[in-house]
């Protein structure tokens, strides 16, 4: 039997198919498309927000220099009315707490005493001055009878004697008379001087007396009036160059809320300072008729000691102080914030004064420094400067420059 008959004959191999270049590079580029395509995509970061800002500019204000201090109300003129001679106290002609006028009726001691002694001083006068007159005309009569011989040159001598004698008493009797006279004054008791009555300090029928502790009534002068303080001694040379041109003027504020109550001018500048403070005494004068200053107050006064006139200023709230030292933030034309290194000088009522770094007109953050940085865009709001400074700080006394 043949087998080979049974075996199919074998098929020649196949030849492998293969890809053309172009296509594969087609491919390739396809799959970098797709893989560039879902690759997570980084976006390009928005541009920083503007920084909102309240800024003006600067300008030019004239600086009043104040020296503050607490000070005290002082009245130019209070007295304790006492009597002058011993009596009862007959009437009180005042009201506690009351005005009175200079020579107004206070009190009224009992006359009746001072009066009789009066009478009597007049009396013994008048007897004395009858005895004068009497010897005169002895006098005359016995001067006659010297020249016919009637009378001796010694009882001339004797009638002028006793005229003379009788002269000095009836001066004497005079002086006393005087002397009652006053004592029944001193009975009266008048106001000295325009003021303010306290409280009545003897009751009516009381027996007083010069040498009591307490007199009638206590007198103050209300009008004018003092404030006495006192400031550094590193202000006096100042004060008495503006002195010698015209009086300082001075202005009082209450302690508690600072409303200035009275405006007044510098009257006195002691003459030594006191070597344990370094301060020296100053007094102020005050019309005060509207009563708003009170003997013994304590008020906050303020001298002004001079004017820097015409000086660039800002608001204070716009200084920032680092450690590079006293910077504020300048806005640049291209409206990006830059750093300034300034000087500063006087601050008075929410400005301050710079004395070097910036010009007037440039434009100032006066608001809103603490979100800036150097470079940083920012977003003004204009202002004006001394609306800011008003609304930002509250009225402060006064600095001395620094």
């Amino acid at each position: 039997m043949n087998h080979a008959a049974d075996i199919p004959p074998e098929e020649p191999p196949r030849p492998r198919r293969r890809f053309p270049l172009p296509a594969i590079a087609i491919i390739v580029a396809g799959l970098a498309l797709l893989a560039w395509w879902q690759w997570p995509r980084h976006h390009a970061s928005a541009p920083a927000a503007a920084v909102p800002v309240n800024a003006g500019h600067a300008i030019v204000a004239d600086f009043p220099i104040r020296v503050a201090a607490v000070g005290t109300v002082q009245a130019l003129n209070t007295v304790d009315v006492k009597v002058r001679v011993d009596g009862q106290l007959q009437r009180v002609a005042f009201n506690e707490g009351q005005d009175v006028k200079r020579g107004q009726l206070l009190a009224q001691l009992d006359q009746g005493p001072l009066t009789a002694q009066l009478r009597q001083a007049e009396a013994t006068q008048r007897k004395d001055e009858a005895s004068l007159e009497n010897a005169q005309l002895d006098l005359a009569r016995y001067s006659k009878l010297v020249g016919i011989g009637a009378a001796t040159s010694q009882s001339v001598d004797t009638a002028r004697a006793q005229v003379k004698s009788l002269a000095a008493t009836v001066a004497a009797d005079a002086a006393l008379v005087q002397n009652d006279r006053l004592q029944l004054g001193f009975t009266t008791l008048n106001a000295p001087f325009t003021g303010r009555v306290g409280a009545r300090e003897a009751d009516v029928g009381a027996i007083v007396h010069p040498t009591d502790t307490t007199g009638i009534v206590t007198l103050t002068q209300m009008e004018p009036i003092d404030v006495l303080f006192s400031v550094p001694q590193d202000v006096l040379p100042a004060l008495l160059a503006n002195q010698a041109t015209a009086p300082l003027p001075v202005s009082v504020t209450t302690r508690t809320d600072g409303e200035t109550v009275a405006q007044g001018s510098l009257v006195f500048i002691d003459s030594q300072v006191d070597p344990t403070t370094g301060q020296i005494k100053l007094k102020a004068s005050f019309a005060n008729t509207d009563r708003k200053l009170w003997p013994g107050e304590l008020v906050n006064a303020r001298v002004l000691v001079q004017t820097d006139r015409q000086r660039i200023a800002v608001p204070s709230r716009a200084i920032v102080n680092t450690q590079a030292g006293t910077q504020l933030y300048l806005i640049a034309p291209d409206g990006k914030a830059q750093m300034r290194a300034v000087q500063t000088g006087a601050s008075v009522d929410g400005m301050t004064e710079i004395r070097h770094g910036i010009k007037a007109g440039d434009l100032i953050v006066f608001d809103g420094q603490s979100r800036l940085n150097p470079g940083a865009l920012v977003a003004a709001t204009l202002v004006s400067a001394k609306a800011q400074a008003a609304a930002a700080a509250p009225v402060t006394g006064m600095d001395a420059p620094s």
